[in-house]
């Protein structure tokens, strides 16, 4: 068994670079071979909360499908969301569309040569059990996660470039109006004068 520290000092060189992350789980690929990691946001929440412990697959897998979760690397992290889409022809081609289960708006494409692995597991009642399935919404939340997944869908298929424009677009309005409505909700009505 490795020392602590050891794993603590490769731990933080692979945070400070994910593009190694990336290189490292590449040459570990084989069967029965897996990362064990930690999830840092809420994403994924209810299912995987910050500080759940997961189990990623390092199996050379060329497909992932709707419904899988997998891990992979965007802008300098380790994203872990679920497959929303496959890309099977065209442009669409070699990329998946993924979603945290707690965000309605999809992420921008993922190219297939950025992805870790499927989480198999979650360190949950002292043992390894496979990640939940989705939770359940509203059907307004299902209406606008349905509409935005669309307009990712139809956007990926016309080039994975504009896929990406548009999702950033849409993260940044739906950013903007959580935090709107933030800022609406704790607004407090005007409090009347006290009589004397």
């Amino acid at each position: 068994m490795p020392f602590p520290e050891m794993v603590d000092a490769i731990g933080r060189l692979l945070r400070a670079d994910p593009a190694r992350t990336l290189a490292v789980a590449r040459s570990l690929r084989a069967p029965d071979r897996s990362l064990e990691s930690t999830v840092m946001g809420m994403s994924m929440e209810p299912g995987l909360g910050p500080g759940s412990r997961i189990r990623i697959a390092l199996i050379p897998q060329d497909r992932h499908e709707a419904g899988e979760v997998v891990a992979y690397v965007a802008d300098g992290q380790v994203v872990v969301h679920r497959v929303a889409h496959r890309g099977r022809a065209a442009a669409a081609r070699g990329y998946l569309i993924t979603r945290g289960d707690a965000t309605l708006v999809p992420d921008p494409p993922v190219d297939h040569g950025r992805i870790l692995g499927t989480v198999t597991g979650v360190w949950r009642a002292a043992r390894w059990m496979p990640p939940n399935g989705p939770p359940r919404r509203s059907l307004r939340a299902r209406l606008a996660r349905a509409l935005s997944l669309a307009v990712a869908i139809g956007a990926l298929y016309v080039s994975p470039r504009a896929a990406a424009s548009a999702l950033t677009a849409l993260h940044r309005t739906a950013g903007a109006l959580r935090a709107a409505l933030a800022r609406g909700g704790s607004r407090r009505a005007p409090r009347p004068p006290e009589s004397f």
